[in-house]
């Protein structure tokens, strides 16, 4: 994950996608860019934190995936410089 995602962001965005009927990983990786409408109110940024979503659950990184976020998050506080 290369963006810095709020984990508000992401959170909003998996009630979105679990609102939407894509509540299992498999529901989420078979999503393609055209399911993308069937999720209502979908922000561009949010279908970016899906695609990345998608790559953490296809290479069983999900934690990786959260704990980044949340790092990402911390050291934009504390005012340290992200790759």
């Amino acid at each position: 994950m290369n963006t810095i995602y709020k984990l508000k962001e992401v959170s909003n965005t998996l009630i979105k996608l679990f609102d939407a009927g894509y509540n299992t990983e498999k529901k989420i990786l078979m999503m393609k860019m055209d399911d993308l409408t069937n999720v209502k109110n979908l922000k561009s940024d949010e279908a970016l934190i899906i695609i990345e979503l998608q790559k953490a659950i296809k290479n069983k990184n999900l934690i990786a995936f959260f704990s980044e976020t949340k790092t990402r998050i911390d050291k934009q506080r504390k005012g340290d410089e992200i790759c």
